[in-house]
């Protein structure tokens, strides 16, 4: 049968023959490609083009066969006869497909953080003070001396109380 010829499952395929019909009567022709799977035959028309060639035109199989070689005939159909004239071989293949598909991994960002106090109690609104972070912690840090220093009312008393008794002693 001689060298399969390639073709894609997956897209129209075109084949042209040049079939030449000899008799001593004209008779009305038909012809068509078939194409024989393990279990099943398909079968395509063919059509006459204006040069006098057979177009036939084999749609997308990627649904119905796989890739491999499958045996082929074109049957010319004159009257009441068929005839044979050609036997070949296909060989159906995917064409290249790519595919592509999105991979996200979140993003670590590290956390930081960082302040800036644009105004600081007791300064004047028309000036902008800076201040860092570590003027902040140093000013709690002080805020919390002078608290502990500081005495309440009832401390005052008792202070009081313990001085009367040691003048009394």
């Amino acid at each position: 049968m001689g060298t399969p010829i390639d073709l894609m499952l997956d897209n129209d395929n075109e084949l042209r023959f040049k079939v030449n019909i000899e008799g001593t009567r004209p008779g009305s022709s038909v012809c068509r490609l078939m194409l024989e799977s393990s279990d099943i035959q398909y079968g395509f028309k063919g059509i006459q083009t204006q040069d006098g060639e057979i177009s036939v035109v084999i749609p997308p199989l990627k649904s119905f066969l796989k890739e491999g070689i499958y045996d082929t005939h074109l049957e010319v159909v004159v009257d009441d006869r068929i005839f044979i004239p050609l036997e070949m071989q296909i060989n159906f293949e995917k064409s290249v497909s790519v595919t592509a598909e999105s991979v996200v991994r979140p993003r670590r960002t590290r956390v930081g953080a960082s302040a800036v106090l644009l105004e600081a109690p007791g300064t004047n609104n028309k000036t902008e003070s800076k201040t860092t972070l570590n003027d902040i912690k140093k000013s709690r840090n002080k805020r919390k001396a002078s608290q502990e220093k500081s005495v309440d009312g009832r401390q005052i008393l008792e202070l009081l109380q313990q001085i009367k008794k040691q003048k009394g002693k």
